[in-house]
């Protein structure tokens, strides 16, 4: 009878083993169930006394649920759960044999084949629990051991941030107008003659793709590009000029207009330096650079006022087929300056060099 006994208290261990799985499914580690103390109902069969064990803490169980491995822990708990069904089966079949052999009460027998049967459905319900619990676990022990045999990916050391080397924009564009400035030996009255009209002799220049490559920092900087550069001329006096020829005109009192059109390849370069933004301000710098450049294109435009008539000429007038120069720039916030000077003469052995002032813009 002391291993029937024995067998109803497996019974109890089983309902336990139930709980710890159910805390079990709440990943890192289950949390340990709350001591108590015992609930027991006893029932007589005969001579004999069953006790039936509802509910119990053992240390054991609540240490492995505390530690160890999850794997090792399942595995053993569905040992006692194998156990603890055999135990179960034996309590049953000894309980059938009191049932005939007793001369206790059927009700409460009735009553401890009950408890048997409760206790064999809880066991039933832990090893279903188990089973799920080892299902849900299978792919992230899995993962787990994947990843334990991958060795560690070293870290890679981050360096400090590069700085920028160069910079890139659209265009360029510099509006301004003309001045000649003649040398000692030209006369007065070929000065007079070639005297510009101001306004109607501006001077554009469209640099593509201007690029900025900086000198260890933002603040220093080469500006370069390629330019077009189209300069206008357009006389007071009302000057016709001979195609072929270096500065060869008469006067004649029927043209109304009388200008010419140059149009020079250009290479620019400058040394810029510009300060940090300035509140309410913006930025303000200073560069000097210089340019060089090839001429396209030349041709003398002449309106005329009785006939009415326009006529271009595109001959060769004796501009230089070189150009080059200095040139400046100032900017103080939005407001942004620019001027150059050629150093060498506007037409072949003439004496006469061009300046130019105006505005620029980047787009």
């Amino acid at each position: 009878m002391k291993k029937f006994l024995i067998s109803i208290g497996l019974v109890s261990a089983c309902a336990l083993v139930f709980c710890s799985v159910n805390a079990q499914e709440q990943p890192p580690s289950p949390p340990s169930p709350p001591a108590g103390p015992e609930d027991t109902s006893r029932v007589q069969i005969g001579n004999r006394q069953i006790l039936i064990i509802t509910s119990k803490t053992t240390k054991d169980t609540t240490k492995k649920a505390e530690g160890g491995n999850r794997e090792d822990w399942t595995d053993e708990l569905e040992r006692e759960l194998e156990a603890a069904g055999r135990e179960i089966e034996e309590a049953m079949r000894e309980l059938k044999r009191e049932l005939s052999d007793s001369t206790q009460p059927q009700a409460e027998l009735e009553e401890a084949r009950r408890e048997l049967e409760q206790a064999k459905n809880e066991l039933e319900d832990a090893r279903r629990e188990l089973d799920d619990a080892r299902l849900d676990a299978g792919p992230e022990r899995r993962r787990k051991r994947q990843r334990e045999n991958i060795p560690p990916i070293p870290e890679v050391p981050i360096g400090p941030k590069k700085k920028r080397v160069a910079s890139m924009d659209f265009l360029d564009i510099e509006a301004g107008l003309n001045y000649l400035q003649f040398g000692s030996g030209i006369s007065e009255t070929t000065q007079k003659d070639l005297d510009l009209k101001n306004w109607p002799s501006p001077s554009f220049t469209l640099t593509f793709f201007p690029t900025r490559f900086y000198l260890g920092s933002r603040n220093a900087m080469l500006m370069s590009g390629l330019s077009w550069r189209i300069s206008q001329f357009e006389f007071r006096e009302k000057l016709v000029f001979e195609p072929g020829q270096t500065l060869v005109y008469s006067k004649d009192t029927l043209v109304k207009k009388s200008q010419f059109m140059a149009h020079y390849l250009q290479l620019p370069l400058t040394l810029y330096f510009e300060s940090n933004k300035i509140r309410g301000l913006g930025r303000i710098g200073a560069g000097i650079g210089a340019y060089a450049g090839v001429l396209l294109h030349q041709e003398h435009e002449l309106t005329l006022n009785n006939p009415k008539r326009f006529i271009e000429t595109e001959e060769n007038f004796g501009f230089a087929k070189i150009r080059y120069g200095l040139s400046a720039r100032l900017d103080i916030g939005a407001f942004k300056l620019y001027g150059k000077m050629d150093l060498n003469d506007l037409w072949d052995d003439s004496d006469i060099r061009n300046h130019e002032f105006g505005l620029w813009i980047t787009l």
